[in-house]
């Protein structure tokens, strides 16, 4: 058992908790609690235990050894260290996640027949499904945005970090040439747009674009979409109620759009199979 908090293995994951630790790593970064640990099986390897969780370990960590990760015995006072949540879990593991090609010509073209919409955001503080990591000789492209694989981001995304293909820190042009060479549309969530999202046909193929709530997309951006859509807010007076909220946040925005365009593709599927 680990019983030092300079044992090198702890140091080099306690380094992974911040932005300048994981850029360093590489592809490295924590992933704490028993149901993240699941998710990320394939990815581990290692894992910290606590002591005290140690004496009746978790399923997560059983398979965790089945998987192949090396798991290390930390007392608990070192273990609180290592974990960034209030109350922990009692699990830490580190992976490394290998980004997918952005320019894989075989993924756009199955996404291109596929219902699902891709999702393209800029400037990252909430998220309803992402996460993930850059290349190590890549500095990030847009340095508003929150790393993915920042431990809170890792335990929001619930999962979808290790099954969602998502790539970070990359110029939005070349996100948007990769999107054209695939044959998908861009189009652009803005509160400013004319277009209602419910209105727009989401059923071509697509790559959704959206913003942060506080500064939306750059013009320059916005002029390389192929359209823009908003989500319609009631901002008129009632009895009893000032309502007046300038947008919805980036999390909601998502959800809302991407479930017209399940919506719409549903549909879609439902009438041809009746013709």
């Amino acid at each position: 058992m680990i019983t030092s908090a300079g044992n090198a293995a702890v140091k080099a994951a306690r380094k992974l908790a911040r932005r300048p630790g994981r850029a360093r790593a590489g592809e490295a970064f924590l992933v704490e609690g028993p149901r993240a640990l699941r998710e990320a099986l394939p990815y581990l390897q290692r894992v910290f235990v606590a002591e005290s969780a140690a004496a009746q370990p978790p399923a997560a960590l059983n398979a965790a050894r089945a998987a192949g990760a090396g798991v290390l015995v930390v007392a608990d006072p070192v273990f609180a260290e290592l974990a960034t949540t209030v109350t922990p879990q009692g699990l830490v593991g580190v992976a490394v996640l290998p980004e997918p090609p952005l320019d894989d010509r075989r993924r756009n073209r199955v996404a291109a027949r596929r219902p699902a919409p891709g999702a393209r955001p800029r400037q990252r503080r909430d998220r309803t499904a992402l996460g993930r990591r850059r290349r190590r000789r890549r500095r990030r492209a847009d340095p508003r945005s929150v790393d993915p694989r920042n431990p809170k981001a890792v335990r929001a995304s619930t999962g979808s970090l290790f099954h969602l293909p998502v790539v970070d820190g990359v110029a939005f042009s070349r996100v948007a040439g990769a999107c054209r060479r695939g044959g998908l549309r861009l189009v652009a969530a803005d509160a400013g747009a004319q277009a209602v999202h419910s209105d727009a046909d989401l059923t071509r193929p697509t790559a959704l674009v959206f913003g942060n709530e506080a500064a939306g997309l750059e013009p320059d951006v916005l002029r390389a979409c192929d359209l823009a859509v908003r989500v319609p807010l009631h901002r008129g007076d009632r009895p009893g109620f000032r309502g007046a909220a300038e947008s919805l946040n980036l999390a909601a925005t998502v959800a809302i759009v991407t479930a017209e365009a399940a919506r719409q593709r549903r549909d879609a599927a439902a009438a041809a199979q009746t013709l």
